[in-house]
């Protein structure tokens, strides 16, 4: 599989990188699963693994620290600092609330304070079983901490020899460009952020910046949470988070599979690919993208994604494919801005009602 370069640096990545964010869930069984995942899409060429502490609260460096264990040379693995569930001082802005792997609750906050990264780089050296991260990136921005105070304890981490490279994660432009000024000579190696044939924002900020400072590309979520695969037809039914997002709505998921339809499986039919195989190679095809990072619920979804690494998409089909998605994330644009307007309008008269109406009523 083609390597590519994060960076100014010698790090080089397999163009599909395995993603292990869905290594989540406990069971011994889940893990023997993963396991087998992961070593299909390595032997399938992948060379490069993207985790994070986050993921599984620990589980999932754990799942990819047995697995490349047993491997010489071991694939690079690329991990993340910043967002932290088990700090005491509870710094940190609130993100979200979740339940931990015993069913306690858990409060995820953003910490990028200099002695919280330095923690997590050393829990992460323990948990996947190695003597140096290939790649540490700021899972997200913390507000509450400089860039500069963040980036200096990078440095410091890779000087000291645990970390090899750093990079940033759903950062923007102005955060990339101060965060490669605060690493002085240590070169920035990437960004990651979403990109797929329907959700293109970064194009516009933070890849215009990633290249400019000499940065690679990670692009996570490049089948749009599985849309892109053709599975979500309007009249399934989510039950987790998406199912409050613009994409999810199911007019905008009939029109996707449309798009489907239409114009991408015809594409995947000429090339003997599947849609979501089509999907990763317009990713690869994007100026200044390095690699994709694409998960997997099983071997076979494993090696497929894989595959996609080898798939060239003429200039017309990439013109097509754009033309099509464009008209339906303008869609989802206006579903997401009237959305937004009725919350505020309920939100306006929530608030009349409690005042004009007594208590109790």
């Amino acid at each position: 599989m083609e390597q590519r370069a994060l960076g100014p640096g010698d790090l080089r990545v397999s163009v599909v990188t395995f993603g292990a964010m869905g290594f989540a869930a406990p069971g011994p069984d889940e893990d023997a699963r993963r396991a087998a995942i992961l070593r299909a899409a390595l032997d399938a060429g992948v060379t490069a693994i993207d985790t994070a502490p986050l993921y599984g609260f620990g589980r999932s460096e754990r799942v990819v620290g047995k697995v490349i264990a047993e491997l010489r040379p071991r694939p690079k693995v690329l991990t993340k600092v910043g967002l932290r569930w088990d700090c005491p001082s509870q710094h940190g802005e609130p993100l979200f609330q979740a339940l931990g792997e015993h069913g306690q609750p858990l409060v995820v906050r953003r910490d990028s304070r200099p002695e919280s990264v330095l923690l997590e780089i050393e829990r992460s050296l323990e948990r996947l079983g190695v003597e140096r991260l290939d790649l540490v990136q700021v899972h997200q921005r913390d507000r509450r901490v400089p860039i500069r105070e963040t980036f200096a304890a990078l440095r410091d981490a890779v000087r000291a020899g645990a970390v090899a490279h750093v990079g940033v994660s759903n950062f923007t432009g102005r955060e990339v460009e101060e965060a490669r000024a605060a690493l002085g000579d240590v070169p920035l190696a990437s960004l990651q952020s979403p990109l797929s044939l329907l959700t293109r924002d970064v194009e516009r900020d933070g890849l215009v910046a990633a290249r400019r400072v000499g940065a690679g590309f990670l692009a996570y979520s490049p089948l749009a949470q599985g849309l892109l695969c053709g599975t979500y037809g309007p009249h399934r039914e989510v039950k987790d988070w998406r199912a409050g997002t613009a994409l999810f709505a199911p007019k905008v998921r009939e029109l996707i599979q449309e798009a489907i339809r239409d114009v991408l499986q015809p594409i995947a039919t000429r090339h003997g690919a599947t849609p979501g195989q089509v999907s990763l190679a317009w990713v690869l095809a994007r100026p200044g993208v390095s690699a994709v990072i694409a998960g997997a619920s099983s071997e076979a979804q494993a090696r497929q994604n894989a595959g996609a690494s080898a798939l060239r998409l003429e200039p017309r089909e990439i013109a097509e494919l754009e033309s099509a998605f464009a008209r339906v994330t303008a869609a989802a644009q206006r579903h997401a801005k009237v959305g937004g307007v009725m919350r505020r309008a309920r939100s306006v008269v929530g608030a009349v009602k409690r005042r004009v109406m007594p208590s109790g009523s």
